[in-house]
């Protein structure tokens, strides 16, 4: 049944995230003349113009923006839209087409109307600190939804281009591939896999030439091994915000593995994941979209608070297909004001600093909402 509350509607939740893109998007670029507020958008842009001009996709450019560029070369070409564009409106136009992206794979989950609208709320507070930092993990992960929807309406051809595209941008697209298993034709899919992977693979190669278009793909690699060194520094308390950094902080032992979660998580996963007769059916498979949603937030040692909008669409399924109890909306209540309300103005500064930011809290939550799920997806039996 379909809710009759006017805060449920699509029609007032639609224009409240594309408000939410021009407004941040605006207001982010007008702060500094400088344009640090915009500085994750800078780099996307300005990769572009590297690319077509054969420069280093993965050196500093300290007269263009700071930090590093960190994503595939396939991410460069894509950007060419926003590149000949004036920053500002480029800047605008992009945070709008995270939320929307976004919003749109929301609404076609196949669940109701209140429970879709209460995921989007849910979501949209995680979705602005995203967006007040011009990031791509709206879409990123409206990717990973899309990649679901397509294999749950029989469309492997196009579940697998968001895939493969998903990973030749950022390693993160890989958490598709737990839904291979849910297509009714599985090795066809298999197959589109490969022509895809030949498809984006090849068009830095195609447009870049031989040489230059390889070399990206090897310094592309090198860069993510760095970051990832610079992530696990247990003083840096941006980054390395998931269950083995907070670890880390915790102990004050920067040496500590992640092997220790990664490992004993990997086998939850599997055990979790291969139950071939529930595959078939719709709730686990939406489950499973949650579960690996947010195991991607809790297992990347690049989870930092806006970051932690790609666990949100997660949490939220979790709760609207859960029974509700007060333990669980004790849960939700929890998760919503440490990992998604407490990098903002409204959650206690010193609280946030003496706390949450020094010893990687706000993934706390997360972990046990990922629990929860999994005693979820175990605890009903296989049909017969």
């Amino acid at each position: 049944m379909e809710s009759s509350k006017w805060y449920m509607k699509a029609w007032v939740l639609g224009p409240i995230w594309v408000l939410a893109g021009i407004v941040t998007g605006w207001k982010q670029y007008n702060l500094s003349g400088l344009h640090s507020f915009v500085n994750n958008f800078v780099i996307f842009k300005s990769s572009f113009g590297h690319f077509i001009h054969h420069l280093p996709l993965y050196l500093e450019y300290p007269k263009e923006y700071f930090d590093l560029y960190l994503y595939g070369p396939v991410f460069a070409l894509l950007m060419a839209p926003f590149a000949i564009l004036p920053l500002g409106i480029s800047v605008v136009l992009w945070n709008v087409l995270n939320a929307m992206l976004l919003f749109w794979a929301l609404m076609e989950l196949p669940l109701g109307m209140p429970k879709k609208s209460a995921i989007l709320w849910i979501a949209l507070n995680s979705l602005l600190t995203a967006l007040l930092n011009t990031q791509f993990h709206a879409i990123c992960i409206s990717m990973i939804i899309w990649s679901y929807i397509f294999v749950q309406r029989g469309r492997d051809f196009w579940s697998a281009a968001l895939i493969v595209l998903g990973v030749l941008i950022k390693f993160y697209g890989i958490v598709g591939l737990a839904f291979f298993f849910f297509s009714k034709e599985r090795l066809r899919f298999a197959g589109y896999l490969v022509f895809w992977l030949v498809a984006w693979g090849i068009l830095p190669v195609l447009l870049g030439g031989m040489d230059y278009g390889l070399g990206t793909y090897a310094e592309w690699w090198g860069i993510i091994q760095h970051k990832n060194e610079l992530n696990v520094d247990v003083t840096n308390l941006r980054t390395d915000v998931c269950v083995m950094g907070m670890v880390r902080r915790l102990m004050g032992d920067g040496t500590i593995s992640n092997a220790w979660f990664l490992l004993p998580s990997m086998l939850l996963n599997i055990v979790v994941y291969f139950q071939p007769k529930k595959w078939p059916d719709l709730t686990f498979q939406l489950r499973i979209l949650a579960f690996v949603s947010i195991y991607l937030m809790l297992a990347s040692t690049g989870t930092e608070s806006p970051t932690l909008l790609m666990a949100m669409p997660g949490l939220g399924i979790w709760f609207v297909l859960s029974d509700q109890k007060k333990w669980q909306w004790g849960l939700l209540m929890m998760t919503l004001l440490i990992s998604s309300f407490s990098p903002t103005d409204v959650f206690p500064k010193f609280l946030r600093e003496a706390y949450i930011n020094r010893y990687g809290l706000m993934i706390l939550p997360l972990l046990g909402v990922w629990l929860a799920l999994a005693y979820d997806l175990l605890r009903g039996k296989q049909p017969l």
